[in-house]
């Protein structure tokens, strides 16, 4: 059964990326190493909010907004 988009509780976003990187991210869900192309994309920013985020939770060069403060 499809999950709506209330069911799934993620946000859609839209993004513009090289013919090259659409290319390799589709054969990586080609190759079954994900299984879609979101999957991918959730998975970077993820890891790139890590990295950009110090260890004590405060942001290292960006503003916070004020649901954050």
């Amino acid at each position: 059964m499809k999950k709506t988009k209330e069911q799934r509780n993620k946000a859609t976003i839209c993004a513009t990326v090289s013919p090259w990187l659409k290319t390799r991210l589709e054969a990586m869900v080609d190759g079954k190493e994900f299984s879609s192309v979101s999957d991918i994309v959730s998975l970077a920013c993820h890891e790139f909010m890590i990295r950009y985020f110090s260890e004590d939770g405060k942001s290292i060069g960006v503003k916070r907004t004020k649901e954050e403060e």
